[in-house]
């Protein structure tokens, strides 16, 4: 038994039906079976994903704990009272939320989603093996030829980026701990959307995190804060961290107005009559004191305060769309802004109901046949015209005799070299894929066949690296050519003379590695002309 510090024992746990006990401890999750010494399950925390429990409907009490490799398993908290299960599996799960967050890693799912792949896949798993941990080619320009087997990058360009909600405060709604405390459950996208929406927050979190204080003290402290809570309370602190964040909001507001409102479509300051309205009767007279010289209420304030809070609020998310926008796009307006300005003028400027209605009843071509309409006309009798015994009977009669006084010109005819070459030449695509085939099965074993193509796809896709450089006219390509071309001469080296020495070895006579060095040859004849006329330059 390991003699690790023990958070939690909790008996009577069943694990695929057998009785034993769970424990908690200070780095891993552990089950021991009754009457051993020994753990038959063990996780760190850091491999473990997410856990689930069992509905309340359900009879039996279970606790279902998933990896990071997708495997799962189930413990049953066999306790013969029930509330006391239910107790148990609580503490086990309200401790395990405390330690998940703790050793989680954060595992792109991109690199996951390419693990998975090159289990799946041997042949590419063998084809990385051989470029990029021997160091051939990097990473990056590896997966940058197999972006399309990638499901991550095929949805890049059709998923849409989910904004902020105007109610996500709304929906962080405390818990009560049981100790006449609250609690809160933040996610990862509630915070993303407090930061965008109040970068003042997320200012302080990046000067106070995790440097003068932890993650839990400052969203404990931001939610008993007056910033958050200024709606109830009067006054702040001196000591509130978010004391300063209200002046930063009302900078924040001014500085929108004075920047007014860049969409005409939107902007309706030029509603305002001004003073001819007043002239006529109408808004504020002479006899009213102006409204800037009324003291509001209190509920009026508190009114105006709120309302404040609203239009911050929407005008921070609006903006989190519009720097985004302006990262994806460029600060520049795109072509597609332009066009949607143009489409909205349209639609603002023209009226349905003053258009003419008359339209032009034009008659299309419906081709029935399109072969007869591009060939000419054709005879229709001709193409269902029937023989009869006399006119075949008369056909065969016209035949033989023309058989019969054949008289071959032996002159105009290939002499037998030619004709043999010409023959060979056709017919070399039609049967020299099965005779090859055959040939190889019989010349090389299996692991040698096996061996033989491995060699193909890894050279195929360190010439496709290779080829893709040309024509070489920027530095970055220069330098990868030349790079490209010592991998393909190691590559050679190391894996093609092995092979073809291991065939010397087995006796093998056949050239089966001719193609390759063909392939090689080609690539590095390529290399002696472009630097050749680079030097001339």
């Amino acid at each position: 038994m390991s003699a690790e510090q023990i958070q939690l024992l909790i008996n009577q746990v069943r694990f695929k039906k057998r009785d034993g006990s769970l424990f908690l401890m200070s780095e891993r999750l552990a089950w021991c079976p009754e009457g051993k010494d020994h753990f038959d399950v063990t996780h760190l925390y850091s491999d473990i994903k997410c856990q689930k429990v069992s509905p309340e409907t359900k009879a039996k009490i279970q606790l279902q704990i998933i990896l990071l490799n997708e495997s799962s398993f189930v413990f049953h908290f066999a306790n013969t009272n029930v509330a006391e299960g239910k107790s148990d599996r609580e503490k086990v799960k309200n401790l395990l939320a405390q330690m998940l967050p703790q050793f989680r890693r954060t595992i792109d799912k991109e690199l996951e989603e390419k693990n998975k792949l090159l289990q799946k896949d041997s042949e590419l798993f063998n084809t990385y093996k051989d470029l990029v941990v021997s160091g051939v080619i990097t990473h990056e320009e590896f997966w940058k030829s197999h972006a399309s087997k990638l499901s991550s990058s095929k949805q890049n360009t059709l998923t849409q980026k989910v904004g902020v909600s105007a109610g996500f405060i709304a929906d962080v709604r405390p818990q009560s701990d049981g100790l006449n405390g609250l609690r809160y459950n933040l996610t990862a996208d509630t915070i993303h959307s407090i930061f965008s929406t109040y970068p003042t927050v997320k200012q302080k979190y990046l000067e106070n995190v995790p440097d003068k204080l932890t993650e839990k003290d400052f969203w404990t402290m931001f939610f008993q804060s007056h910033y958050y809570h200024r709606d109830r309370s009067a006054q702040s602190s001196s000591k509130d961290l978010f004391a300063d964040c209200m002046k930063k909001d009302e900078q924040d507001i001014l500085s929108m107005i004075n920047l007014g409102v860049k969409d005409k479509f939107n902007d309706i300051t030029y509603l305002d009559d001004g003073e001819s309205a007043q002239d006529e009767g109408y808004g504020n007279t002479s006899s009213q004191p102006p409204p800037g010289k009324v003291k509001p209420s209190a509920s009026q304030l508190a009114n105006k305060n709120i309302i404040q809070r609203f239009n911050h609020q929407n005008a921070m998310i609006l903006s989190t769309s519009v720097r985004r926008a302006k990262q994806d796009n460029g600060a520049e307006e795109t072509d597609a802004e332009v066009i949607v300005k143009k489409a909205r003028l349209k639609d603002s400027t023209t009226y349905d109901d003053l258009e003419s209605t008359s339209t032009n009843n034009e008659s299309t071509l419906n081709l029935q046949k399109h072969e007869r309409y591009k060939h000419g006309p054709t005879l229709v009798c001709q193409a269902h015209q029937e023989l009869n015994s006399d006119s075949v009977r008369e056909g065969m009669r016209i035949i033989t005799a023309q058989c019969r006084n054949y008289k071959p010109h032996v002159s105009k005819v290939l002499n037998p070299s030619s004709a043999a070459t010409a023959l060979k030449e056709l017919s070399s695509g039609m049967s020299s894929s099965h005779s090859d085939d055959n040939a190889i099965q019989h010349i090389l074993s299996q692991p040698q066949q096996d061996e033989l193509k491995q060699l193909y796809a890894s050279l195929s896709e360190l010439l496709r690296h290779y080829w893709a450089c040309f024509p070489a006219n920027t530095p970055f390509l220069q330098d990868k050519v030349k790079r490209m071309c010592r991998s393909i001469e190691t590559f050679q080296q190391t894996r093609l003379r092995v092979f073809q020495e291991q065939l010397r070895r087995s006796m093998v006579h056949v050239n089966v590695t001719e193609h390759l060095e063909e392939m090689v040859n080609a690539a590095f004849a390529k290399f002696n002309s472009w630097q050749s006329k680079k030097s001339r330059r």
